[in-house]
């Protein structure tokens, strides 16, 4: 053991804790993730493919946890095969069969993860300010077709052609990494391999280095348990004191880059895009709650995947069934419903929609060329909380439904063509209505109650179990974050349809877009229906400048005179939230240093 280590045990410890902050992962990293692939290394063969059965990872648990994530359950995954200084710090756990310095022809098991689209890359995050190991918080869910068991083995870093051994130019000496091995590599049961000479004699001198001693017994197990720690709180103390820096500097730029730079607004269906695919579980994270991301591995396993928002969406807005909702939506008597809380218009919205497409892919709508079933569906949603009473602190009081269904009987409702609903009609919805509230077994009851026609019942059954559905996926707006612990007010095993079931993800989404989105322009989404965006003076004031900013690109100084013209009589004009003027001081130094360069070389 060397003093120096000794000394630096106690300050690097220090340093150590700074690998609870997280980061989201940048393009870069994503482009890195997906060239490279994930690695998550487990026990052994038959635990990863009991891993792979299950469709998802389980989170760090007890003291595991407070080691490796200081109080947040997740997943480590590596970013391509690790280092053995990564590999050690982040898997080791005193285990010395898994130590390479200690038994250095191992093989380690992993599951390997390739995904192939960032957007699958939702939810992972890098511990930036120490090692670049990727996390996930909660339980992961991997991605179908995309996962394989691998075998790592330990080896010096290689030219690929050669297979020289290469040096780090930083350390000045060779460095081990783990990778794939072949098959012909493995010897036996154990998975050991036959290791190449010069990594052997290698890490021989690492090994005798670091202090290991290869005496047996409980005594000298005991001190090479006291020098990995060392060891692992030196490595990390080293990356933390490595890297904090940088990355407070690169946190700073970003930040200053996200205020300075001038951002147009972009068009509705750009923006609908740009919020689903930058989605962070930031504040709402479901899968941190086992029952939520548990169950969504068990959807996954019966072949029923998470479906995408802006695909759903655009099935629903760009066919006849968006256009008639679009309609219908105006017909709603808004005067009923309710005003503010949790259960307001918004509420409704997305309740209707999720219901649209729910029928959709359960295949209600194909024989619906009167439109009746997408009427009384739509009617239902939007109207289906319209028995709430306010309470001083709640916006509800006791149970609703049937306060809901009995407001129905007198309310003028007409179908979009301008019927009047029939009668019939008029009963099928009240029971819709009613029965979104209270348990499923009590739904025959409530058709009977409305006299609801036989060759009418399943129908109004169907329709039922979609509303109680789409009503409790937009429960998600209801979630608990208590930083640590995430608590889902939506139970996914409740969840009676398959498609439901698959909308976990899009709920979510749904949710998040809804508040910073008009719904009729969600509901255009993909169509020439869509409105122009209203702009503010300040906002054109603000195009405008960009506009000017990339005039002064051009090379020609007579440009560069009329911008200069054009920043000065919009430098006290430019809104005060655009921090405007420090921004042309700084244009304006700009396009004189380039004015000069210009003159430059007109004079050769």
């Amino acid at each position: 053991m060397r003093i120096n280590d000794f000394a630096m045990f106690i300050p690097n410890a220090f340093f150590s804790v700074f690998k609870f902050i997280r980061d989201n992962i940048d393009e870069i990293g994503k482009e890195e993730i997906i060239k490279n692939g994930l690695y998550h290394v487990t026990q052994n063969e038959e635990t990863a493919e009991k891993i792979i059965k299950s469709q998802h990872l389980r989170p760090s648990k007890g003291i595991t946890k407070n080691i490796v994530s200081y109080g947040t359950a997740c997943v480590c995954l590596f970013n391509g095969t690790p280092n053995i200084d990564n590999y050690i710090k982040n898997l080791t756990e005193f285990n010395k069969k898994t130590n390479p310095y200690l038994n250095p022809t191992m093989a380690v098991c992993a599951i390997k993860i390739s995904p192939t689209e960032k957007s699958e890359l939702t939810n992972y995050k890098v511990r930036s300010w120490t090692d670049n190991v990727v996390i996930y918080e909660g339980y992961c869910i991997l991605p179908e077709n995309k996962i394989q068991v691998v075998y790592l083995v330990p080896d010096l870093v290689r030219e690929e052609t050669t297979g020289k051994p290469l040096i780090n130019p930083q350390t000045g000496k060779y460095e081990i990494k783990f990778r794939e091995a072949k098959e012909d590599e493995l010897k036996d049961k154990n998975k050991s391999y036959k290791a190449k000479e010069d990594y052997l004699q290698f890490i021989d001198d690492e090994r005798k280095e670091k202090g290991y001693t290869n005496k047996k017994g409980i005594l000298a197990d005991l001190y090479n348990n006291a020098i990995l720690l060392i060891d692992v709180s030196n490595t990390e103390g080293r990356m933390s004191q490595k890297n904090i820096g940088p990355s407070i500097v690169k946190s700073i730029k970003l930040k200053f880059k996200k205020l300075m730079t001038p951002k147009l607004d972009m068009g509705t269906d750009e923006k609908i895009i740009s919020t689903i695919n930058e989605f962070k579980y930031d504040k709402k994270n479901p899968y941190r709650d086992k029952k939520f991301g548990q169950a969504v591995a068990e959807f996954q396993q019966k072949g029923l995947s998470q479906l995408k928002l802006k695909e759903e969406l655009e099935k629903i807005t760009t066919s006849e069934i968006g256009e008639f909702f679009r309609k219908k939506s105006l017909e709603i008597n808004q005067d009923l419903l309710v005003k503010n809380g949790i259960h307001n218009i918004n509420h409704n919205n997305r309740v209707a929609l999720l219901s649209m497409i729910i029928a959709k892919n359960e295949g209600l709508l194909k024989q619906d060329e009167s439109n009746r079933t997408k009427d009384i569906l739509l009617s239902a949603a939007y109207y289906h909380d319209i028995g709430r009473k306010k309470g001083v602190f709640v916006d509800n009081i006791g149970p609703h439904s049937k306060n809901s269904a009995r407001k129905l009987k007198n309310v003028e409702l007409k179908y979009l063509s301008g019927k009047q609903y029939t009668d019939n009609d008029r009963r099928i919805l009240q029971a819709i209505v009613e029965a979104h509230e209270g348990k499923d077994k009590n739904m025959s009851k409530i058709c009977k109650k409305y006299k609801i026609k036989d060759e009418d019942l399943n129908y109004t059954i169907k329709l039922m179990t979609i509303l109680k559905d789409a009503d409790a996926l937009d429960r998600v707006r209801l979630d608990l974050n208590m930083g640590i612990v995430m608590k889902t007010d939506l139970n996914p095993k409740y969840l009676r349809t398959n498609t439901s079931k698959q909308l976990l993800d899009a709920a979510y989404k749904l949710e998040e877009i809804s508040r910073k989105i008009p719904f009729d322009r969600i509901l255009a989404y993909k169509t020439n229906e869509q409105k122009p965006i209203i702009k503010s003076k300040a906002e054109e004031k603000k195009e405008e400048f960009v506009s000017y900013l990339k005039k002064g690109v051009s090379q020609t100084s007579i440009t560069i005179k009329q911008v200069k013209k054009q920043l000065k009589l919009r430098k006290n004009q430019i809104s005060q939230k655009f921090h405007g003027k420090n921004i042309i001081d700084k244009v304006m130094k700009m396009l004189e240093n380039r004015k000069t360069i210009e003159e430059k070389q007109e004079e050769k």
